[in-house]
């Protein structure tokens, strides 16, 4: 009988708390938020891209590794109230801010290529425009980061004699 008494208890302790405060599975937000309407074609979905838990207060930082004569597209998405997303490109090696979305009206999406293999760190925070107080508390949500590539187009070498 206390058996009983114990699960009815916790079935509607478990109903009753905050479902907030319970922490969020983010590890695949990249490929099942928003981002995924960012798929382009002609690219693929690079391994590096990621997910985490975010709250207003958060700064999330990634290291990964652009390798040369690849184009790559960046999108970045979270919960509807978390926009806008802002996100810098950084030197790991000085921190110098290589690009800030800031200065571009915190755009979502960017295309970048390199020629040659670059580490870079992608620093990532929500500035949550439509939540209220309240939410931007207690909220904790995902941001995703979906990378997608695709090799340089082959240079045709035209030869005239």
């Amino acid at each position: 009988m206390n058996t009983i008494k114990y699960l009815i208890a916790i079935t509607i302790f478990s109903f009753l708390f905050p479902l907030q405060l319970f922490p969020q599975e983010c590890t695949n937000y990249h490929k099942l938020g928003d981002c995924r309407m960012d798929l382009s074609r002609g690219y693929k979905i690079y391994s590096q891209s990621k997910s985490a838990p975010i709250t207003f207060q958060d700064t999330v930082e990634f290291n990964i590794v652009f390798y040369g004569q690849k184009e790559y597209m960046l999108s970045f998405c979270t919960h509807r109230k978390f926009y806008p997303v802002n996100f810098r490109l950084l030197d790991p090696d000085t921190r110098e801010i290589l690009y800030d979305n800031a200065r571009d009206r915190y755009v979502e999406s960017l295309g970048i290529g390199f020629d040659s293999t670059k580490p870079l760190i992608i620093q990532i925070n929500v500035i949550a425009r439509k939540a209220t107080p309240e939410e931007i508390e207690s909220y904790v949500g995902c941001v995703g980061m979906l990378l997608q590539y695709k090799q340089y187009p082959e240079k045709s070498v035209n030869l005239q004699m």
